[in-house]
């Protein structure tokens, strides 16, 4: 905030165009401010204040000089603050109210003491356009700048209103934007200068004409209404994340689906495996569009649990979405926060220091080994259990002592196997698993996903295989084992 040695701002709104839409005190303090400056010219009152005796300066020129509307709004807030350590009294006025839609104001808010600058209100042209559509906003509405609003800040179940729709190039970009989410043929009016009867105009038209339309200037916003295609059950199809979540609501209904209504958190649990594999196997097969079905058939999951949690009085959808956020949030200080962090390495050190401090981690080391999550698949657990091992310093200080364990537990497995004692092969070959998981560890390896590598690439060479016998019309037990080397070899060269 500037310090208060400064002379007082009266930001004002202008109303969406009439001098009848004017009050009173907007009226009063056009005219009592040292200097009065104008946000711009292209208002219809402006005009009207002109034959009033009122005198002002616009900042039009600087809309002409900037190259973007936020540097407009930045200098803008730089002059008014310069004729503030002036001691001026100061007026800008905006059009509408200057609390909707109106950034500079925003921004002089933001940096001007409070007790320096007052709002004096204006209809704004919000209110024009609800009573010239007959919307009430009670139903839910969005208001959004039509030059930076992006597709997923928009809610297809409101009412939506794009301001700062000043011309047809501004309706081209946010023609392409909303097709993204709307169908094209969606109805959308299209309202210029509302409220004042000589000068508004308005048009319906598809999406699709949205830029066709020629008397696009700085007075148009756009209204969109909610889109009324419905799925079975009454479901908006393009609310997307909140249809799936009404989606499951219903299937666990009394009237829902049988088998939905059977299940709890325990018997989805081979569900939610199978559909976190399925997300893995497209990744590794590089199919994209494979992935976002099985990234939405795993999404499915993780709503199933909430709805149940939900229906036991736990916790719901928007309680886990709140819970992840808020963890983000706290465990990326270097994004939201002032701390500055320029590795990788460093980030994930911090995030265990952050995560240390949430679970208050006064616990000693055993009880840290302990705390590894028991439901991981085998491979993963004793990879996750040696490295919280070596973060206490049990470790070995490099690979060698790793291989030299690996060699020792071969020898080892090798002598059970001469013993014919199978729980003693089986123990060996355990501890056998464990020492090669180490090295793979040490060398910084994603064991789970080594394994999983050196799975599919036997599979295809044994596809390869599979396909040369059947070319020549050929089984396994045709060929020796010399035979079945052979082709194993080619099967490598051709990879």
């Amino acid at each position: 905030m500037l310090d208060k040695e400064l002379g007082n701002l009266k930001v004002i709104g202008l109303g969406p165009g009439k001098i009848d839409h004017l009050t009173l005190g907007a009226y009063e303090a056009l005219q009592r401010v040292d200097k009065l400056f104008l946000r711009t010219r292209e208002h219809p009152i402006v005009e009207q204040l002109s034959t009033r005796d009122i005198e002002f300066k616009t900042f039009d020129s600087i809309y002409n000089d900037e190259e973007n509307f936020n540097d407009v709004y930045e200098k803008i807030k730089e002059v008014l603050i310069t004729q503030l350590k002036e001691g001026l009294d100061v007026g800008y006025a905006v059009p509408g109210n200057p609390l909707v839609a109106e950034e500079s104001v925003r921004k002089l808010l933001a940096e001007v003491d409070p007790g320096k600058i007052g709002i004096i209100s204006g209809e704004s042209f919000l209110d024009v356009i609800f009573t010239s559509l007959n919307i009430d906003p009670i139903e839910g509405l969005q208001v959004l700048d039509s030059l930076s609003f992006t597709k997923g800040d928009l809610s297809t179940n409101q009412h939506l209103m794009l301001t700062q729709f000043y011309n047809q190039l501004v309706a081209s970009n946010v023609k392409l934007t909303l097709l993204e989410v709307y169908p094209e043929d969606h109805s959308v009016v299209i309202i210029k200068a509302a409220g004042i009867s000589e000068l508004e105009k308005r048009v319906e038209v598809t999406l699709y004409e949205l830029d066709r339309v020629k008397w696009i200037d700085h007075l148009t916003s756009v209204y969109i209404p909610p889109l009324k295609g419905k799925v079975e059950g009454n479901l908006n199809q393009m609310e997307e994340f909140n249809t799936l979540v009404k989606i499951m609501e219903k299937l666990r209904a009394d009237d829902g689906c049988p088998w939905d209504l059977k299940q709890d958190h325990n018997t989805l649990r081979p569900y939610l495996i199978e559909e976190t594999y399925e997300v893995l196997e497209r990744i590794e097969n590089e199919d994209i569009l494979g992935l976002c079905e099985e990234i939405g058939d795993l999404l499915l999951q993780v709503v199933f649990h909430a709805q149940i949690a939900k229906e036991n009085d736990e916790f719901d959808i928007e309680d886990v979405i709140y819970s992840i956020s808020d963890k983000m949030i706290r465990r990326h200080p270097h994004v939201f926060g002032t701390e500055k962090l320029k590795t990788a390495d460093a980030v994930l050190d911090r995030w265990e220091d952050i995560k240390a401090v949430e679970k208050n981690d006064t616990t000693d080391d055993t009880e840290t080994i302990l705390a590894v999550t028991e439901g991981l698949p085998a491979l993963m657990e004793a990879q996750k259990i040696q490295k919280k091992a070596a973060e206490v310093g049990f470790d070995w200080p490099s690979i060698k002592g790793t291989l030299n364990k690996l060699e020792e537990e071969l020898i080892e497995f090798k002598a059970a196997l001469k013993s014919e004692d199978k729980d003693k092969i089986r123990d060996e070959l355990g501890d056998l698993l464990f020492a090669i998981v180490n090295v793979g560890r040490f060398l910084d390896f994603h064991l789970e996903l080594v394994l999983k590598d050196a799975t599919n690439k036997f599979k295809r060479r044994f596809s390869y295989i599979e396909s040369a016998l059947k070319k020549e019309e050929a089984k396994f037990k045709d060929k020796s084992l010399e035979e079945l080397e052979e082709l194993w070899r080619e099967a490598k060269k051709e990879e």
